[in-house]
C-alpha cells in the first residue's frame, strides 16, 4: 500500500485501542507514541510540545481522550477541556507545523445520541446526549472546518462499543458482565436492558478499519474531510448480551436491573455500508466469537476460571 512505512504520531497511545493497534500493526507503520499516563509532559493540550512533534509525521491519529460517557458525566469541563481543546491543538500543530499530514479523529456512536430511526449511518443526525457525545461532535466539526479553510486532509472515524478482554477498560459493559459471571456475581444492568440494542465491535474488526483509515485518508487530496462509521450492524440487547455470557461462561449469575443513567443512550446500532464501499471494511468477527475470546482472556483476571454461586 505504501512505498515506505508511514510515520504516525499516535495521541492515547497508552490506551486499549491505541496500545492494540501499535502492537497489532507495528510492522506496518512506525509510531509516535504520545500520552499522558506514559509520559506526563505528552499532553494534548500542550500545543507547543504537539508542534514540535508534529512536524515529524506523516499524520496523527488522534485517540487521546477522556474516553467514556461515565467519566464525561462525572467530570464534564474535564471531558469538554480535553476532548475539544485537545483536538483543536492537534489540528492547529498540523496546520502550522505540518499542513500536508493527515489527521484522524477517534470518534464515537455517541455523537448520534438516541435517534428515532435505526439502523443508523452517517447521514443520521446528530444529537449527543452527554459531555462525551458533545465533545466528539465537535471534534468532528473542527476537522471538517480545518478542511474547509486551511485545506487539511481529514477523517472522522466513529468507534461502536469496541471490545476485547484483558486490555479492556474492566467496567465496561462486556467485560465487567463477563468478569461477574465468571465469579458467579448477579449481573446488574442500568435501567431495562431489554430495550437497550446496541453493535458491538471487536478490537480485531476495529483494528483493521483503522488500517484501512489511514490507507483511505493518505490517497486524499488537500481540503479533504469524511466521516466513516465501523458498526456491525446487528443489534443486541443489553439483557440477551448478560445472558448469551452467562450461557458461554457456563455460569449460574443472574441478572439485575437498577436504575437507568439519564446521560446512556437508550440504544443504537448502525449500517456499515459506507465503510464497506469506501475501506472495504466489515466486521468479521461475530458477537459470540468475540465474547468467546474475550472470556479466554479475562479468566486469569477473575481467579483463573469458572465460577458459580
Amino acid at each position: 500500500m505504501f512505498q515506505r512505512k508511514p510515520k504516525i504520531l499516535l495521541t492515547g497511545s497508552a490506551g486499549y485501542i491505541g496500545s492494540s493497534f501499535i502492537k497489532r500493526y507495528g510492522k506496518c507503520f512506525s509510531f509516535v507514541e504520545y500520552d499522558i499516563r506514559e509520559k506526563y509532559k505528552d499532553d494534548v493540550l500542550d500545543l507547543s510540545r504537539l508542534k514540535k512533534i508534529v512536524s515529524r509525521v506523516d499524520g496523527v491519529l488522534h485517540l487521546a481522550a477522556v474516553s467514556r460517557p461515565k467519566w464525561g458525566y462525572m467530570d464534564p469541563y474535564r471531558c469538554l477541556v480535553t476532548n475539544i481543546l485537545g483536538t483543536i491543538n492537534v489540528l492547529e500543530a498540523v496546520r502550522k507545523e505540518n499542513p500536508s499530514a493527515w489527521v484522524i479523529l477517534g470518534s464515537s456512536r455517541e455523537v448520534f445520541g438516541d435517534l428515532k430511526k435505526l439502523p443508523g449511518d452517517e447521514k443520521s443526525p446528530r444529537l449527543p446526549l452527554n459531555a462525551y457525545g458533545v465533545s466528539k461532535v465537535c471534534g468532528e466539526d473542527l476537522l471538517k472546518q480545518y478542511a474547509l479553510n486551511y485545506g487539511l486532509r481529514s477523517l472522522s472515524l466513529r468507534f461502536c462499543g469496541v471490545y476485547t478482554g484483558k486490555k479492556d477498560i474492566l467496567d465496561r459493559v462486556i467485560p465487567r458482565f463477563i468478569l461477574e459471571a465468571l465469579r458467579g456475581r448477579a449481573i446488574m444492568i442500568e435501567g431495562d436492558g431489554r430495550k437497550k440494542l446496541f453493535d458491538f465491535v471487536y478490537i480485531d474488526d476495529a483494528l483493521l478499519g483503522m488500517e484501512k483509515a489511514i490507507g483511505y485518508i493518505a490517497r486524499r487530496k488537500k481540503g479533504f474531510y469524511d466521516d466513516i462509521t465501523l458498526a456491525a450492524h446487528s443489534p443486541v440487547s443489553i439483557y440477551d448480551l448478560a445472558r448469551l455470557i452467562i450461557k458461554l461462561t457456563g455460569s449460574r449469575s443472574s441478572i439485575k436491573s437498577g436504575r437507568s443513567r439519564n446521560y446512556d443512550q437508550k440504544g443504537y446500532w448502525g449500517k456499515y455500508s459506507k465503510a464497506k464501499r469506501i475501506l472495504g471494511w466489515w466486521p468479521k468477527t461475530s458477537i459470540e466469537d468475540g465474547l468467546k475470546k474475550a472470556i479466554e482472556e479475562l479468566k486469569p483476571t477473575a481467579g483463573g476460571g469458572r465460577y458459580s454461586r
